[in-house]
């Protein structure tokens, strides 16, 4: 053979090396890539598995207490919607059929009891102590259940093991020495399922929606964009000149935006009032506690104007506290307004205001005239669960979904574990109409 020709026919093989080379690192990346999408998928399975065992078991507490058909059958609903995303994520994540039989038996029997009980409300059929127990059975193995999965997302997140790994199991089940924890912990659960009894049966309001026309602003006058830039300095306290133009924001609360420095803020077409006002500041230091913050707050809505709120939740968060206050219509009763909803948030280290959001209140507020309640105290607290002590009530607004109002006596109530619960009574037909459980934490008040 000629030397072109092998010099030749070393280039094509050469070439040929690099080519095959080249498709093997390009299939090796691609199944890399393949691998760690499927394991994202795991994760976010097994978190949102967790996310709804975690709900269903708020939902559960909620049920054995609710005392009426109407919300008997709301929560059923929300059992219902909560376990077929249980089965749903559990159907993702790869594990066998015989250690997780028991925990799809019982994730499938809430749904079903849900929709036996739901369907009694329906029919204004009591439910019965019986049921009533099984349903605070049905939550304390739901606690179990949570914790486990708790440790074990708290497992592959110290050990940076993949759930992916299990999935070996599946083919190959000499490896199960390899995994000591994830799948054990799941058999760990599973047996204390096996002691779960034969059940026998047939079978966020500060979020509210804000879709219609802002009830604050009707009839009020449009102002220019120079109007609005006059309202914006006062309110940040620089020259108009300072500013800088941020366009408009064209929704429900159609609104001029201006920037100064790191301060944004948002003043309404119609009747100039400010719908939001944010401060970007990287808060380094905590020295104020709730109160402080409090006091900075309440200060803060009386020099817009709003002097009557009561405070309801708060979170502390990146030395910031945010606090929501729904406005109280003083009279012959106070009446907390639930949909008059405002949020403010108070940088801890100085007390300033970082955050200012009364997109509920623009949105809601109005005069309103409120009946003297059909029903007396005493005969809406006949609504409220047994198992539960009442504490003290209110008059108060809640907000539908429907975007509709009720008037309701919100009753606070703690159980015998000392939880502390809301529930409102329709003070005109005595329909238990809302339950919510509070949550405490280090980090602030949440109802849920």
């Amino acid at each position: 053979m000629k030397t072109r020709n092998k010099i030749r026919l070393g280039s094509f093989i050469a070439a040929a090396i690099l080519i095959l080379g080249g498709f093997a690192i390009r299939n090796y990346f691609m199944l890399e890539q393949s691998k760690t999408e499927l394991e994202y998928t795991y994760r976010r399975a097994l978190n949102d598995l967790s996310n709804s065992i975690d709900d269903m078991e708020f939902t559960l507490k909620k049920a054995s207490y609710a005392n009426t058909p109407t919300l008997r059958h709301e929560l059923s609903a929300q059992l219902l919607e909560q376990s077929s995303g249980a089965k749903t994520s559990m159907s993702v994540l790869p594990f066998s059929a015989e250690k997780t039989e028991k925990i799809s038996r019982f994730v499938s029997q809430i749904g079903d009891y849900s929709m036996s009980l739901s369907r009694k409300a329906a029919a204004n059929i009591e439910i019965s102590e019986e049921e009533v127990q099984s349903l605070v059975t049905m939550r304390d193995y739901t606690v179990k259940l949570r914790d486990a999965l708790q440790e074990i997302q708290a497992h592959l997140s110290a050990e940076k093991a993949a759930v992916g790994k299990t999935k070996q199991l599946l083919n190959n089940v000499d490896e199960i020495d390899n995994l000591p924890s994830f799948d054990d912990s799941l058999d760990e659960i599973a047996k204390e399922f096996n002691e779960f009894p034969t059940m026998l049966y047939d079978g966020p309001f500060s979020d509210h929606i804000l879709q219609k026309t802002a009830m604050f602003l009707e009839g009020k006058a449009e102002i220019s964009k120079e109007e609005a830039a006059k309202k914006a300095a006062a309110f940040l306290k620089c020259d108009v000149s300072e500013l800088q133009d941020g366009g408009t924001q064209d929704n429900t609360l159609a609104s001029y935006v201006f920037n100064y420095n790191n301060d944004r803020i948002l003043i309404t077409k119609l009747g100039g009032e400010i719908s939001y006002f944010t401060r970007d500041s990287d808060i380094k230091e905590r020295k104020l506690d709730y109160d402080q913050a409090m006091a900075s707050a309440l200060e803060f809505l009386k020099s817009q104007g709003i002097e009557t709120v009561k405070e309801s939740y708060y979170v502390l968060n990146d030395n910031r506290c945010t606090i929501n206050f729904a406005y109280t219509a003083e009279g012959e009763n106070t009446v907390i307004c639930y949909p008059d909803l405002l949020k403010v948030s108070v940088n801890l280290d100085d007390g300033s205001i970082v955050e200012y959001d009364p997109i509920g209140y623009l949105m809601n507020h109005h005069d309103r005239e409120f009946p003297a309640p059909a029903l007396t105290p005493e005969q809406a607290q006949e609504k409220v669960s047994s198992l539960l002590t009442v504490e003290s009530y209110n008059l108060a607004i809640i907000p539908t979904a429907g975007l509709n109002e009720i008037f309701a006596y919100e009753f606070v109530c703690k159980d015998d574990e000392g939880t502390d619960i809301l529930i409102y009574v329709n003070a005109e037909t005595g329909m238990e109409e809302q339950l919510f459980i509070l949550t405490y934490s280090d980090n602030g008040v949440l109802a849920v």
